[in-house]
């Protein structure tokens, strides 16, 4: 969430698995089973009970099927019957997991604990499970004990990261900071490096060497100013720093909040910084631009416009170098713009064009002008803006501006220079083909050629049914006007035996008639005659006793969990043993990590298998259980209770967070944002206390159940303050509230489609695209339960 917001298993990502705080195993698998992506697959995709050739099998059947009781006793008996061999498997360690997932957490310290001496493979993991629990029971310094160890045995790789962490959150919560002895952080990743010097620094200055720590947190920010480690490192700065810091930690300090959206922070420090700077020989004349350049930005997103704009003019004024200026000019521009105030934003974005003619900044302050211009009746400058950025060569820019031109035409009626403008955006090539496809519909119908219409409707379905301009051109075909055209054309293509006719036919036909099911039957047969399409549509889970693991020598512990059937914990030998060349297998590994919690991971293979597909296999074509691996809706229950709760949509909501997380509740991004909704900590912390949430830190942003309750709170804050209209709701989460309305200024119409053609920033207009289309095919794959 961009603007001015944001932008469980015990693992984050195939390179830096990391633990929440307060995940136990338990409470952790019955979130996961609950609650994870449901996916529609018949017991029987798996081996039925009873004895196999090698025990691993019922065991993983057991677990599919969630009958962890029964894989319990299945183990203690195969322990008791062939202990020696039922060790060399892993059992004791599957052992431990299912009494922990029954909530017998005593007897699962215990097995874990027994583990680390009869399976050396496993010994790292179960000391690992040892140490979570205990953090989990409120015993942080046995925690720390656990993992210092474990850090000096040089463990597997999947297991550093999340060790690190715990042993950097417990030291720093009081811990013991003897067990950082020994632990040489020039042999870590250069992220775990960071966590244990932290931790280290924190250790200093409870020793009261305050210097030292405080030549560690210089070290951390100066090293890197946007991952957690330097917010907490700029907080610490704070708290224990003199009132007055150098000028140099001032900046640095302030440019961490700055990029962690932490504006009020920053300012306070970047203007202490810049008061100073006189003094400041050290920093050169970029770093000097730049540490104005934020605190202008600050003052911005702060919506602290005048204060913004006078800094970025004083900004421009100072420099020499014509992109800087220019840039300073254009930001400048923008707040003018965003007050309302229009003449005097269209004077400066042209002073930012002239500043730097053959710059980019040129090319956004001559799109800004154009659309002003225009808004302001003054047809002639618009063109003139229009033919410099013509002459310029700057394609893309050029085909937004005669998208902009030509829906503003189209919505109020007018045809005649709308064809000429979408002629020549469609020989630019730089425009989406749908977009493109669906305004040529409207000037069709516009044109008084109804058949020419469905046939461009139809080509902006064709491109995709889902996406944005595909449903909008759909509400057309069916609208009165059209809909006996539309039906003629879809019983011509529907009597072809051309399988892209065949598909053009069904897309037109309503879901559910006698001839929509024919077509769809022949569309089947077709691409069935057709081995490589054949084995996408009949995707089916692999039965467990086919799988070619069990021919694997299994020589890393992570292989050996996996055949365990902990393909979370294993997930980095997922791709290996369920290659993506071979789809049915590939879909298998994509079900059992959506079945274990590890959502973000089976969305992954499952998209991964995607770009595998025929070209011409049409993806709502491919069977309902892998269209919903690529549209999970995992945490299903808190979603719906959320969104009911705040009274907004949950296929929506379901929507953002695959397109912001990809249900990762660990993520964090380059704009500082967390968890599966993505929200800064600032605006976190303003929608709980604003919407009675509770009190949030950092870190409880990355447990599910607050972050969607802040989402769902956050979506209906938007819903009020924008009227409920959805695409500028979405605009406004990824850009801010400010720049969604600006946009709405923008448009003739209350068309969805308009908004969305105006919608100026890339990244939002992408982001848009995708989060209605997601939104889509939730409606789709998931209908609301019947009453």
């Amino acid at each position: 969430m961009g603007g001015k917001g944001k932008r469980q298993g015990w693992r984050s990502g195939p390179r830096n698995p990391q633990v929440p705080r307060s995940d136990s195993h338990a409470g952790r698998l019955a979130l996961v089973f609950a609650a994870a992506l449901t996916v529609s697959l018949p017991l029987t995709a798996f081996a039925q009970e009873g004895e196999t050739a090698d025990p691993r099998i019922s065991l993983i059947d057991f677990q599919l099927r969630r009958d962890y009781e029964a894989a319990l006793v299945f183990v203690e008996r195969r322990l008791s019957e062939d202990p020696e061999g039922s060790r060399a498997l892993g059992l004791d360690y599957l052992r431990a997991h299912l009494l922990l997932s029954l909530d017998r957490r005593t007897e699962a310290l215990e097995a874990f604990a027994r583990t680390m001496s009869v399976t050396p493979m496993l010994s790292p993991y179960s000391r690992f499970r040892l140490a979570v629990e205990q953090e989990d029971l409120g015993h942080p310094e046995v925690a720390a004990g656990l993992v210092a160890t474990l850090l000096r045995t040089r463990p597997p790789r999947e297991l550093v990261s999340p060790a690190v962490e715990l042993l950097s959150r417990t030291v720093t919560a009081g811990g013991d900071c003897r067990l950082l002895q020994g632990l040489e952080a020039y042999r870590f990743q250069r992220r775990d490096r960071r966590e244990l010097l932290f931790a280290v620094a924190e250790c200093r200055a409870r020793e009261g060497s305050i210097e030292e720590a405080a030549s560690i947190w210089i070290h951390l920010l100066e090293e890197q100013r946007d991952d957690p480690v330097a917010r907490s490192t700029a907080e610490r700065i704070v708290a224990a720093g003199p009132e007055k810091l150098a000028p140099r930690t001032e900046m640095l300090v302030g440019s961490a909040f700055y990029d962690h959206r932490e504006f009020k922070d920053a300012i306070h420090h970047l203007a202490r910084a810049l008061v100073q700077v006189s003094s400041a020989r050290n920093l050169s004349r970029r770093e000097i631009y730049e540490l104005r350049y934020a605190l202008a930005r600050s003052h911005f997103w702060e919506g602290r416009y005048e204060e913004a704009a006078a800094a970025f003019r004083n900004l421009a004024d100072a420099t020499r170098t014509p992109e800087l200026k220019a840039q300073a000019l254009y930001q400048e521009g923008r707040c003018h713009e965003l007050q309302g105030h229009d003449e005097r934003a269209i004077e400066v974005f042209r002073e930012a064009y002239l500043a730097d003619l053959t710059g980019g900044w040129a090319d956004s302050s001559l799109i800004s002008g154009l659309r002003l211009h225009w808004l302001a009746g003054r047809r002639g400058e618009a063109l003139q803006g229009l033919e410099d950025l013509y002459s310029r060569r700057k394609l893309g820019t050029a085909s937004r501006a005669l998208v902009f031109l030509a829906s503003s035409e189209l919505v109020e009626g007018r045809s005649e220079d709308a064809a000429d403008w979408l002629e020549k955006a469609e020989r630019l090539r730089r425009v989406a083909p749908a977009e493109l496809r669906y305004w040529q519909g409207r000037l069709e119908e516009l044109r008084g050629r109804p058949e020419a219409a469905v046939g461009s409707y139809l080509a902006a379905l064709v491109e995709d049914p889902m996406e944005a301009f595909g449903p909008a051109a759909r509400r057309h075909l069916e609208a009165a006007a059209l809909a006996p055209l539309t039906l003629r054309r879809a019983r011509e293509l529907a009597a072809s035996d051309v399988p892209s006719d065949l598909y053009r036919a069904w897309l037109l036909l309503k879901p559910g008639t006698p001839l929509h099911r024919r077509t769809e039957a022949a569309l089947h047969a077709s691409f069935a005659r057709n081995s490589a399409a054949a084995s996408f549509l009949g995707l089916e889970v692999e039965p467990t006793a086919a799988w070619p693991l069990w021919q694997a020598e299994m020589a890393r512990p992570e292989e050996m969990l996996v055949g365990l059937g902990l393909f979370d914990e294993g997930a980095a030998e997922i791709l290996r043993h369920f290659p993506v060349t071979q789809p049915g297998l590939a879909f298998t590994g994509s079900v059992v990590l959506a079945r274990s919690g590890d959502v973000r991971r089976s969305l992954y293979i499952a998209e991964i298998l995607l770009k595998r597909v025929p070209r011409d296999i049409p993806q709502p074509l491919l069977p309902i259980a892998f269209q919903r691996l690529l549209y999970p809706m995992s945490h299903r229950d808190v979603i719906r209770a959320e969104a009911a709760r705040r009274n907004v949509d949950p296929y929506l909501l379901t929507a953002i967070i695959r397109e912001e997380s990809r249900f990762d509740p660990r993520a964090f991004s380059a704009a500082a944002a967390r968890g599966l909704t993505q929200f800064i900590f600032t605006t976190a912390r303003e929608i709980a206390e604003a919407y009675e949430i509770g009190p949030v830190e950092p870190r409880d942003l990355e447990r599910p159940e607050v972050s969607i309750a802040l989402g769902a709170a956050y979506l209906s804050q938007l819903y009020e303050e924008l009227d409920g209209s959805v695409p500028q709701v979405v605009a406004a989460y990824n850009a801010g509230e400010p720049q969604a309305a600006l946009w709405r200024r923008y448009c003739l119409s209350d068309e969805p489609e308009e908004y969305l053609s105006k919608v100026a920033f890339r990244e939002t207009r992408g982001y848009l695209v995708k989060v209605l289309k997601s939104r889509e095919q939730y409606v789709r794959l998931y209908p609301p339960p019947a009453e």
